[in-house]
């Protein structure tokens, strides 16, 4: 079997570099929404034999694609050597830790050569609902952490961080992660904030709900 990277040319943004096979598992996961919600190991399976046909395929049969494989690897995406990238199982799904859409956004863009923007249709999330922009947004600009950031304070305390987000005693695991990312995913445009939301998320990783 000979390694090949590239998807075929049929619109689609061909991998320019070799990613590892954690780095296209993470791929697959952002292109099919994770970065908002759990994504199933089949699917991801599928995606990932768009963007490298013959990575994850049977040596004798490389048209079939090897699931198993495939789940080894979404395993090892949520291992800190391995980058931390990825949260879930395969029953409940996969989605994107705030390490995960970091590599995205600067490394993972470069593998495919070109705009890791998807039309909203195929995210499932739909066009973005402008009173709960509006709404979020003027929830997080009146939080005790947003006031100390707008006057120069970095030293801001969990909990204050975990306000900006919503988390509370409840939040814990995965549902902490999702709370994070739903929140930086919805204002990645607006650069005032997005800096922000990056900065409450290192506090509130750092914390880990322990």
């Amino acid at each position: 079997m000979h390694d090949s990277y590239a998807i075929e040319n049929n619109g689609r943004n061909p991998l320019t570099t070799t990613p590892s096979q954690v780095e296209l598992v993470t791929l697959a996961v952002y292109l099919l929404g994770g970065d908002q919600h759990p994504v199933d190991t089949e699917d991801i399976a599928v995606k990932v034999h768009e963007l490298a046909p013959t990575r994850f395929s049977w040596r004798k049969y490389p048209e079939q694609i090897n699931l198993e494989l495939i789940r080894v690897y979404l395993s090892d995406g949520k291992k800190p050597d391995k980058g931390g990238f990825l949260d879930g199982s395969g029953k409940t799904g996969w989605s994107l830790t705030a390490k995960g859409i970091n590599w995205v956004k600067t490394s993972g863009l470069q593998l495919i050569g070109g705009s890791l923007d998807r039309p909203r249709e195929e995210t499932g999330g739909g066009p973005v609902d402008e009173q709960r922009w509006r709404r979020e947004r003027q929830r997080v600009l009146t939080t005790r952490a947003w006031s100390q950031w707008s006057i120069g304070v970095r030293d801001i305390s969990v909990r204050d961080a975990e306000e900006v987000f919503r988390i509370d005693s409840y939040a814990v695991g995965r549902l902490r992660t999702l709370k994070v990312t739903r929140l930086r995913r919805l204002f990645e445009e607006d650069r005032d904030i997005s800096e922000f939301l990056h900065h409450m998320s290192e506090i509130v990783e750092m914390d880990g709900g322990g």
